[in-house]
C-alpha cells in the first residue's frame, strides 16, 4: 500500500498518483495500517451531506422543468 504525503490516503501499489488529490510522491505504509479516524470521519460526513444534496438538486431541477413546461 502507498500513503499520500499530502492527504494521507492509502491507495494501491499499481496507481501512479493518489486517487484523491493527484500527488505522485508517496511513502510506504506499513502492512495492515489503517487510515486515521479524522480522514474516515470526513469521508463519512461528505457522503452524509453530499448524497442528499445531490438528490435534492435533482428534485429541484425536475420541479423547475415541470414548472416551465
Amino acid at each position: 500500500m502507498k500513503r499520500c504525503e499530502k492527504c494521507r490516503t492509502l491507495y494501491s501499489e499499481e496507481a501512479a498518483a493518489c486517487p484523491k488529490c493527484g500527488v505522485k510522491e508517496y511513502e510506504e505504509a506499513p502492512a495492515g495500517e489503517k487510515p486515521d479516524k479524522g480522514s474516515v470521519a470526513r469521508d463519512w460526513i461528505w457522503l452524509a451531506v453530499g448524497i442528499p444534496l445531490f438528490i435534492g438538486l435533482i428534485y429541484l431541477l425536475v420541479y423547475v422543468i415541470k414548472l416551465l413546461g
